[in-house]
């Protein structure tokens, strides 16, 4: 029987994999080219965005929900959830046109650690 602290250890990494959007976090999907320099960009929600209501799926819902609680990238968005490529990239845009994302450029604190 595992240990707490073995429980604790395997959840954290499980999480930061995540986070990371490293093989093995979630579903494969194709995330686009590796060299996006929009992969750099991370987000996180402010406010929730006005967007039409053909737009609003399941998918989009969870996105959301997870950019409350968290900050994501584009890579993320494209792992984890089932939302195309250009529909990812008109939310990301409209969420910023809006001012409901805080968004930070993750390449101005280094070479990124991620394996591609």
């Amino acid at each position: 029987m595992p240990s707490v602290l073995d429980r604790l250890w395997r959840w954290a990494r499980q999480a930061c994999l995540s986070l990371a959007g490293l093989p093995g976090s979630g579903p494969a999907t194709a995330a686009g080219p590796a060299d996006c320099p929009e992969d750099h960009l991370i987000y996180r929600l402010k406010s929730w965005p006005k967007l039409p209501s053909a737009g609003m799926t399941t998918d989009i819902y969870r996105t959301l929900s997870v950019m409350s609680t968290r900050p994501v990238n584009r890579r993320w968005i494209l792992n984890n959830s089932n939302i195309r490529t250009h529909e990812v990239d008109l939310l990301l845009r409209r969420l910023v046109e809006q001012d409901a994302v805080e968004v930070t450029d993750a390449a101005k604190y280094g070479p990124s650690t991620t394996a591609v």
